[in-house]
C-alpha cells in the first residue's frame, strides 16, 4: 500500500490527562469515555506522530468529541488546528462542534470555518443531548459544511451486542431520518454506522445513502475481520474508509485486522486512501 489515510483518530492536549479532575467536571463526555478508574488512553499530536511513522501511515485526520462543555471543545479544537499547522501534510483536523449549546454552538463552528479544517465531528449525540433526527437542531452546521463541500462525522452504534463506555442509542433507525434529512451532505457513519451498511440491501436504503460513507475505526472491538468483505460486497470499496480509533485502538493492530480480509489489492488502496483523500477534500 503506497499511501495509507486513518480517517479516525483523536487527540488531546497534554494539560487535559494532567489535569484530568478539573475538566472531567465540566465535561460529561470526558467522564464517560476517559473513566479514571479503567486508565484511559490518551494521545498527544507528538505521539500519534510517532505512531504513524512507526506504521508507515501518511495521514490521520484528528477528528473532534462531542464535548458538552464549549471551553473544552474551543481548547481541543484550537489544538487538532494549531497541531496540524505543525504537522502540515500529516494531520488534518475535523472540529467538534456542540449543537446542544444553541447560538453559541454555532457561533463557535463559525469561527472555525476561517481555518483549513476538513469537516465536523466526532457527534456524540447521546451525551450532547442532541436530537440528531431534528432537521431544525442540525440545519445550520450542515448548511455551513455544504459551503464547503466538507462531512460530518457522526458517532454510531449498534442496537444490539455488548455495551462500553459511551456506545449509545445512534442506531440505524435514527441515521436514517438524519440522511433523510440531508440527502444531498456528505455524511460518515463511525464504526460501521452500528450496522447500518446492511441495510443498504433495501433499494431505498442504497438509494438515499448515496452521499454516505462508513469508517472501520474500533472494528476489533465490535466485529469479525470478515466485516470488510461483507461490507465490500453491500455497497461497494468506494463507501468504506480505513480508521483506527487510535489512541483507543492501536493504528497497528487495525492495519493487522485490515489485513486478516480477503479484499484485493486495489480494493484495499481504496479503502486505505483514495476513499478519504475524495471525501475530505485533501490536496496532500
Amino acid at each position: 500500500m503506497s499511501l495509507i489515510i486513518d480517517s479516525h483518530t483523536h487527540i488531546l492536549p497534554g494539560d487535559i490527562s494532567e489535569n484530568f479532575d478539573s475538566y472531567a467536571k465540566k465535561d460529561l463526555l470526558l467522564r464517560t469515555l476517559f473513566p479514571k478508574d479503567k486508565n484511559p488512553r490518551f494521545s498527544t499530536a507528538e505521539q500519534l506522530v510517532d505512531s504513524m511513522e512507526t506504521n508507515q501511515i501518511n495521514i490521520s485526520i484528528v477528528l473532534g468529541m462531542g464535548w458538552t462543555d464549549l471551553g473544552l471543545n474551543r481548547h481541543v479544537n484550537d489544538y487538532l488546528i494549531e497541531s496540524s499547522q505543525k504537522y502540515k501534510g500529516q494531520l488534518f483536523p475535523v472540529i467538534g462542534i456542540t449543537p446542544h449549546l444553541g447560538t453559541d454552538g454555532i457561533k463557535e463552528a463559525e469561527r472555525y470555518l476561517e481555518n483549513e479544517i476538513y469537516g465536523f465531528g466526532e457527534i456524540h449525540s447521546d451525551i450532547q443531548d442532541v436530537d440528531i433526527t431534528s432537521h431544525k437542531a442540525m440545519a445550520p452546521y450542515m448548511e455551513l459544511l455544504s459551503h464547503k463541500n466538507l462531512p460530518i462525522i457522526l458517532h454510531a452504534s449498534e442496537p444490539m451486542g455488548h455495551q462500553y463506555p459511551g456506545k449509545g442509542s445512534t442506531f440505524p433507525s435514527k441515521l436514517w431520518k438524519f440522511v433523510s434529512n440531508f440527502p444531498d451532505a456528505k455524511i460518515i457513519l463511525a464504526h460501521w454506522g452500528g450496522g447500518t451498511p446492511f441495510y443498504e440491501l433495501m433499494p431505498e436504503v442504497s438509494k438515499a445513502f448515496q452521499n454516505v460513507y462508513y469508517d472501520c475505526a474500533a472494528s476489533p472491538y465490535l466485529y469479525e475481520s470478515a466485516i470488510f468483505d461483507t461490507v465490500a460486497r453491500i455497497v461497494k470499496g468506494k463507501k468504506i474508509l480505513f480508521g483506527s480509533d487510535y489512541p483507543v485502538l492501536s493504528q497497528q493492530r487495525a492495519l493487522a485486522y485490515l489485513s486478516e480480509a480477503s479484499l484485493n489489492g486495489p480494493l484495499k488502496q481504496t479503502i486505505v486512501s483514495m476513499n478519504a483523500k475524495n471525501i475530505f477534500n485533501l490536496k496532500s
